[in-house]
C-alpha cells in the first residue's frame, strides 16, 4: 500500500478533527451541558459534520470535489469556531480549547485543500 501525499494526510486528519469537534458540539446541544450552542444552530452544526464526513473519503481518493467540500467545511467551521468567538461569545474562556483548535484545523484544511485541489487538477 502506498503512502498518501502530505496534503491528503493534512486534509483528512484536519477533517476528522473538525468532525469530532462538531459532533461534541451537537452532543452538548442535545444534552444541554453548558456552554452549549443555541438550539437554532443545531442544523448548521449537523450539516458541517455531515459535509466533513462526506468530504473525507473524497479527499482521500484525490477527487477535486472532495477538496472543494473540504474548503467549504473549513469556511463553515471558521464561522462557528473562528477567532471572532473571543469577542462575541460570553463563555469564550470555557470554549478556549475548541476555539483555538477549531481555528487551527480550519486554516490547515483550507490551505491543504487548495494545494490538493491544484495537484488534483494537474493529475487529471
Amino acid at each position: 500500500m502506498t503512502r498518501p501525499r502530505t496534503t491528503v494526510q493534512l486534509v483528512t486528519t484536519s477533517l476528522i478533527g473538525l468532525f469530532v469537534i462538531n459532533c461534541v458540539m451537537l452532543g452538548a446541544l442535545f444534552s444541554q451541558v453548558p456552554p452549549n450552542p443555541p438550539g437554532q444552530f443545531g442544523p448548521y452544526i449537523g450539516a458541517t459534520a455531515a459535509l466533513a464526513a462526506a468530504a473525507l473519503p473524497l479527499c482521500w481518493w484525490g477527487n477535486k470535489i472532495g477538496h472543494l467540500c473540504a474548503i467549504i467545511v473549513g469556511l463553515m467551521c471558521l464561522l462557528s469556531l473562528g477567532p471572532q468567538k473571543f469577542f462575541m461569545e460570553p463563555a469564550a474562556i470555557q470554549l478556549l480549547p475548541a476555539i483555538i483548535l477549531g481555528s487551527i484545523l480550519s486554516v490547515v484544511v483550507i490551505v491543504a485543500s487548495v494545494a490538493g485541489w491544484r495537484k488534483a487538477g494537474l493529475e487529471n
